[in-house]
């Protein structure tokens, strides 16, 4: 399957050439929220959707216990959720302490089987009928 895209029209204001501008941004088919994991994880094992609801569901709970603790959740060959921060910079080690720390966040670390795959996607253009698409470089109004 290959990645799909679109391209937009941007105004770019900070850089070396801010200026209108186009670029590319991807076009997400759909979400897949637990209960459609469920349902396709089913389709391909012999335990039941709602045994693999409830997996899924303490699969959350557990991983929220142990990034909240500070640990690195690694599942496998999917990758790993690590916790990240953001934090202003002191002139000495006395000066920083947890009010130094600005954002908190939350990291996915792709493993480097799984980074592989991901390298290797290809990318095609996916023609939409909307305002604001580019096709040829120039900009297209919707068909009626």
């Amino acid at each position: 399957m290959a990645l799909k895209f679109i391209k937009q029209k941007k105004n770019i204001t900070t850089g070396y050439s801010p200026g209108e501008k186009y670029v590319a941004k991807i076009l997400y088919d759909d979400v897949i929220d637990t209960r459609k994991l469920s349902e396709m994880i089913a389709e391909t094992s012999s335990l039941s959707r709602g045994d693999i609801l409830s997996v899924l569901a303490q699969l959350e709970t557990v991983i929220g216990w142990a990034v909240e603790e500070g640990n690195a959740v690694e599942l496998g060959d999917l990758g790993k959720f690590v916790l990240g921060i953001k934090a202003t910079a002191m002139a000495t080690a006395d000066e920083v302490d947890a009010t130094t720390i600005k954002r908190v966040y939350l990291r996915f670390a792709p493993s480097v089987v799984f980074g592989k795959k991901i390298k290797d996607i290809k990318a095609k253009i996916q023609k939409l009928d909307f305002k604001g698409l580019v096709v040829n470089g120039e900009e297209e109004e919707p068909t009626p």
